[in-house]
């Protein structure tokens, strides 16, 4: 009886495992998590000069307890030596197909706000605040932030020296 006992609960706790890790929720223990893969493809230009071979991802963590959002920013196919030194990585407003404005910035080289060129392969993490916040956000919440992106309504953006209409785009998600 204990045996069958104890394999029984083994059993439900094995389930229980099994059905948390298929929950797709965005909130975990450290707050709130979005991403947002980059590609050429989703810039909208009428300057269609891609690099193609520029891509990237850009992973954010909302901690709603402290009210900051950290963010690293991995991007590939990029060179200095190339002239695809990257000067800014923004989130912006806009669905997929639209341009909007600038609402947070993880770094913008023309104001020697950050530093985007940090290591090898390009890559770039930092921790903002709301205070952080611009454009149409400007003092706002970062929950007004968070409800946009849930609606799709944000992207992160990468502008590059030689593609200052942008060279990398994504919608960000959960």
């Amino acid at each position: 009886m204990f045996v069958s006992t104890i394999l029984t609960i083994s059993f439900i706790l094995y389930g229980l495992q099994y059905l948390i890790e298929q929950n797709v929720n965005a909130f975990d223990n450290y707050g709130i998590n979005f991403f947002a893969p980059l590609d050429p493809y989703q810039i909208v230009s009428d300057n269609r000069d891609y690099d193609l071979d520029s891509h990237g991802i850009v992973y954010l963590s909302f901690d709603p307890f402290i009210k900051e959002l950290s963010y690293e920013v991995f991007l590939e196919g990029m060179s200095y030596l190339d002239g695809d030194d990257v000067e800014i990585i923004q989130i912006h407003l806009g669905t997929p197909g639209e341009n909007g404005p600038a609402v947070l910035s993880f770094c913008n080289e023309k104001k020697e706000k950050g530093h985007c060129r940090e290591g090898p392969g390009l890559s770039v993490e930092g921790v903002l605040e709301e205070k952080d916040l611009k454009g149409p956000l400007k003092g706002s919440s970062f929950n007004d932030l968070i409800g946009l992106i849930e609606s799709g309504e944000s992207y992160a953006y990468v502008q590059s020296r030689d593609h200052p209409e942008g060279e990398i785009r994504g919608q960000i998600s959960y």
